[in-house]
């Protein structure tokens, strides 16, 4: 009578040795590639930036698990492509993945893969950080450099997080909002490089820390012969004095509190509408986070250009604007593109609409800090990874990253990455399917319209509910709020 193992009904328990090794492998290896074959949809769109064996050889799961790093890895993408969707939408595709492998199917519960998410290392999300960046890194080419210079624009933004009291504590709702009525809020402070679009390092804190506190603690990011482009909130003796002892040029409209004291005329006229003013070190630091070490070692004097230029302002009125930058000679430098290059700072704010509006992730469905800080880490990671499909349909030279539409190049991920599915050995097929990415992507253009007003206004009125006043739990509903009608 042959007996077999419980859980291996294949296997004859009267195997041993070599012989029962074998078959265990055999059926690992088979394991192992038919899971690699279950990611391949954007795992092998993406295989060019994040091939799967450099993926699998940074994993730290040590054991076989339904939710491996890999597996999770690309879930937890394809919820940031889909538009911030559900756990269980990502789940609902590890079981397409399974099924189609011809894998036990995991059960309906959302509860293991966002557990699973919690174990994603942070060596695994910064070792895919590293081949994103190594990537377009080696892609760059002379036309995204400003006469000679790396362009980098920083600014910072605010996230929407869960009333959770963890989040609570660590990131706190604003202060005029009462208990229970508001949501926390995370800040964060990001750089971007104007030349490919890319985010290249965020710093994440509470939602009143100022910005300035950001550039401090992302000043490593930049190298010599950066081009800093930032607002006002920036524009401080000590930030453009550490970055000025970097060899790090900056351009930055005029703080409120300098512009209200200026007198044009002082210093000397170097073109026009500008001129070279010296500015003395302040009596102490601002709130940026400075040493004592680091403050007294910056100079007590600083020599700064001033750009007066026309432009208007959120509002879409007309005004002056004043900026203030390292970039000393005029002739090399000349006024006008001094001004044209701080218009392009829009470009992060553009940047960061993307990820809120487009992408819908204003709002991030999460319980504790932790998973708010890995989860801004993973959609960084995500739009950089968009970004570097823009890079490679730009290699054709036709078009310019920066005019490939991001919308679009979500659109065409989504339609176009089902036909990825089962490529992962066959290179020609994929080189084929990956030039027809391509040609969709240039397409997907975004046309300039110089002059054009985007008001922040919505058409569309809001139910008419009334507002949220106290906690849910002793708020009393008046159910005629709802019913009252303007007279026409």
């Amino acid at each position: 009578m042959k007996t077999t193992t419980r859980f291996l009904p294949g296997l004859s328990t009267k195997l041993q040795g070599r012989a029962r090794r074998r078959q265990l492998e055999t059926l690992r290896w088979q394991r192992e590639r038919a899971r690699a074959e279950s990611i391949s949809d954007l795992g092998t769109l993406f295989d060019f930036v994040l091939p799967l064996e450099k993926l699998v050889s940074v994993s730290r799961t040590l054991r076989d698990r339904v939710f491996p790093e890999v597996v999770t890895f690309w879930s937890w993408l394809s919820q940031i492509f889909s538009g911030n969707a559900s756990c269980a939408q990502a789940l609902a595709l590890v079981q397409r993945w399974h099924d189609e492998a011809g894998l036990p199917m995991p059960g309906a519960g959302t509860s293991s893969y966002c557990r699973a998410r919690q174990r994603l290392s942070e060596e695994f999300v910064h070792a895919a950080e590293d081949m994103v960046h190594g990537h377009a890194e080696a892609r760059r080419e002379g036309w995204q450099l400003w006469r000679g210079h790396r362009l980098k624009a920083i600014d910072g933004t605010s996230f929407q997080l869960l009333d959770t009291p963890e989040n609570q504590s660590e990131y706190p709702q604003p202060s005029p909002q009462a208990p229970g009525c508001g949501f926390p809020i995370v800040g964060l402070v990001g750089v971007i490089d104007l030349g490919d679009g890319r985010i290249l390092e965020t710093v994440v804190g509470r939602e009143r820390q100022h910005d300035a506190k950001g550039l401090y603690e992302l000043r490593d990011t930049f190298e010599k012969g950066d081009v800093l482009i930032g607002d006002r909130a920036f524009c401080s003796y000590e930030l453009i004095a550490l970055l000025r002892g970097r060899e790090v040029n900056s351009v930055m409209r005029l703080h409120q509190k300098r512009e209200g004291k200026l007198q044009w005329r002082e210093g000397r006229k170097a073109c026009p509408e500008s001129r070279v003013v010296l500015w003395s070190r302040p009596p102490k630091p601002g709130a940026c986070g400075i040493t004592p070490e680091e403050w007294s070692a910056l100079p007590e004097t600083m020599e700064v250009r001033l750009v007066r230029t026309r432009g208007t302002d959120r509002h879409g009125k007309p005004r002056t604007l004043y900026l203030a930058t390292t970039l000393l000679d005029p002739e090399v430098y000349p006024e006008e593109e001094i001004a044209a290059l701080y218009a392009e700072r829009w470009s992060i704010e553009v940047k960061f609409r993307d990820i809120k509006s487009t992408l819908a992730l204003d709002q991030l469905r999460v319980k504790t800090p932790e998973m708010a800080r890995k989860t801004l880490r993973m959609i960084c990671l995500a739009y950089n990874l968009i970004k570097t499909l823009q890079i490679e349909a730009a290699q054709s030279g036709t078009v310019l990253v920066t005019e490939i539409g991001f919308k679009g190049t979500l659109d065409v991920i989504g339609e176009f990455r089902s036909g990825f599915h089962g490529l992962q050995n066959r290179p020609r097929l994929l080189i084929r399917r990956m030039l027809l990415v391509s040609q969709r992507l240039v397409e997907r253009l975004v046309i300039p319209r110089p002059g054009r007003r985007e008001p922040r206004a919505v058409k569309r009125r809001p139910k008419p509910h009334q507002y949220l006043t106290s906690h849910r739990s002793v708020f009393q509903e008046l159910l005629h709020r709802s019913h009252y009608r303007v007279a026409a």
